[in-house]
């Protein structure tokens, strides 16, 4: 049976990996995003919640769009995610756009 996660464990699984990966300690994390190394510990054993400040002030130091901590195995995309950032962005337009036109249509 699979295992089942909540959205903290996902984060904090992911923000670990992705730390390892780039070879930081949580000393080195916690002084780029102006936190105690204590607090960083936290939130990678599922103690604390970050806030939104410092979700976007992790995912600016460790080079990776903020909604990557929150996927399954997000430690596992590509370094390049920005290639499925524009993607996501240009689905998006395009969704978008089909809903205006077929919202015009109907009226």
């Amino acid at each position: 049976m699979a295992r089942t996660y909540n959205l903290q464990d996902i984060f904090a699984r992911n923000l670990k990996e992705r730390r390892r990966k780039l070879s930081l300690t949580q000393a080195q994390l916690a002084e780029k995003i102006g936190v105690s190394t204590s607090f960083v510990t936290e939130i990678e054993t599922s103690r604390k919640a970050p806030s939104f400040a410092t979700i976007e002030k992790i995912s600016a130091a460790l080079d990776v769009p903020c909604w990557t901590f929150f996927c399954e195995d997000g430690d596992k995309l590509p370094n390049d995610v920005t290639v499925m950032d524009q993607f996501a962005y240009k689905l998006k337009q395009d969704i978008s756009h089909i809903i205006d036109v077929n919202v015009s249509l109907t009226r």
